[in-house]
């Protein structure tokens, strides 16, 4: 949104009671309010700097007067202050705005047999204006977040008149007049300023708003979902929310059989926001895909290096040379691994370290003439992935740092050594999977910010069930 960095700021984040634990919780302290409030100045004073005034028309005694092509030629910025208000959202205030208006004049003076018509142009200057405005946040039917402009009023301090061209005596017969009027369309609850800050809210904010993503697509099979649990609810220091976030399997959106653990507490307000990402939203996904049959795989030579699966090989690297009675009875062809997962993968986060634990089957075939495979082994597998996390680019990623596989033969058409599982572990399958686990950690996993708002001075925390992000904030609107 190129409009209000207040609005964007505030959309993406905002407490209550939950009766539900979220799986992803936000804050935005005082200090991101501060800074979106300058923002948003800057951005205000852009769009108000050559608004349009409507023209004006009036008499005052015996002078008519009509005030033509009035535009905003400068807009001072003032001081601001945003409070939070319990049970409401924000109050915003500011004092000592300052606007510079040029416009064009005619008038007819008629008193008796004396007539007297002239034109020329004014500039206005109107100073310390003060306006006050309430923002309403709350979410709607489907779990989106809403806000709304309630009871907006502004004041204009002074105003003062200055008039080129034309004769001076006649412009005192109504410059007092002209300028009350010039003051009630400034100021006001339906003037120019709280106009345009009622579009800003009404209008580009919740624009801005629908750009906030609650749903994103993973995969195109998978649904995350970041709606709101609840309405907004407000702090001295902060605001926070609470999201669902769930992954959903995308056409069959059902919620998992299982609940968040609760999340790390912290009344840390340092930084301008917070994000608590569970270890429910990548459990839920795992869920979703093992109940869908998306952890399984057919392994073959292309998936590895050059002829590993062959049965027969000059060189001694291949599974017909380690596994010697694979190379006896399948000889001159290949092997195929069906690898897929018995149990959901569970991620456990704790004292600084995040680990992936998964069990499934490796089923080997081998291949034969028309196309054909033939079952010789299965065998279980374990695995206990070590992996870092680190944010950029407001998503979270992934690196596996170690991955202990251990098998075991859990069906076997032929005799299998230990060197054979060695080499079946170390040569096959963690060539395959730990690529594979670091392609999905590459792909990052999304947070809930619209684009134009963008992390820096970034930490991350490991806890117990609990990634917490703490943040400072930049617009790039």
């Amino acid at each position: 949104m190129q409009q209000v960095c207040l609005l964007t700021v505030v959309s993406l984040f905002v407490t209550s009671a939950q009766c539900k634990t979220p799986g992803l919780q936000t804050r935005i302290t005082d200090r991101a309010l501060e800074y979106a409030t300058e923002v948003a100045l800057d951005i205000l004073s852009k769009q108000v700097t050559g608004q349009q005034i409507p023209d004006q028309h009036g008499q005052s005694g015996d002078v008519k007067f009509d005030i033509t092509g009035m535009n905003v030629k400068q807009f001072t910025k003032p001081s601001s202050r945003v409070s939070l208000i319990q049970n409401v959202g924000l109050s915003w205030s500011t004092s000592g705005t300052g606007l510079a208006i040029h416009g064009d004049f005619k008038y007819k003076y008629r008193k008796g047999i004396i007539k007297i018509s002239d034109h020329g142009s004014f500039d206005l200057k109107a100073n310390g204006i003060n306006f006050q405005i309430k923002i309403e946040i709350g979410m709607d039917g489907t779990g989106r977040p809403t806000m709304k402009a309630v009871g907006c009023s502004c004041n204009v301090g002074s105003a003062d008149i200055k008039f080129h061209g034309g004769a001076a005596w006649i412009y005192n017969l109504f410059s007092g007049q002209l300028e009350n009027k010039l003051k009630d369309m400034v100021g006001g609850g339906n003037g120019l300023l709280c106009k345009q800050l009622n579009t800003l809210i009404d209008v580009n904010g919740m624009k801005s708003l629908q750009k906030l993503p609650v749903t994103v697509q993973i995969a195109k099979r998978f649904l995350l979902d970041y709606r709101f649990l609840s309405k907004p609810s407000f702090q001295t220091k902060f605001m926070e929310t609470y999201h669902k976030g769930e992954v959903y399997w995308n056409a069959v959106p059902v919620d998992a059989p299982f609940a968040a653990p609760p999340l790390l507490k912290s009344s840390d307000t340092s930084r301008m926001m917070y994000i608590w990402l569970s270890d429910y939203v990548f459990n839920t996904m795992s869920y979703n895909a093992l109940k869908y049959n998306q952890l399984q795989y057919n392994v073959t030579n292309k998936d590895l290096p050059s002829g590993v699966l062959n049965t027969t090989c000059p060189q001694s690297t291949c599974i017909g040379k380690i596994i010697k009675a694979i190379g006896t009875k399948f000889p001159n062809t290949t092997v195929m691994l069906y690898m897929k997962s018995t149990s959901m993968p569970n991620m456990t986060v704790q004292n600084g370290s995040t680990v992936v634990d998964a069990a499934g089957d490796i089923v080997f075939f081998a291949q034969q003439p028309g196309g054909k495979y033939t079952y010789f082994l299965t065998l279980s597998a374990t695995m206990s992935a070590t992996i870092s996390l680190m944010i950029q680019n407001e998503k979270v990623f992934a690196k596996v740092l170690k991955l202990p596989i251990s098998v075991t033969v859990k069906d076997s058409k032929i005799p299998v050594s230990p060197e054979g599982l060695n080499f079946i572990v170390k040569g096959i399958v963690s060539v395959f999977v730990e690529p594979k686990l670091n392609e999905l950690g590459a792909a990052g996993f999304p947070l809930p910010v619209i684009n134009s708002v963008h992390f820096t001075n970034t930490q991350l925390t490991v806890a117990k069930d609990t990634l917490l992000i703490a943040t400072d904030l930049k617009y790039s609107g």
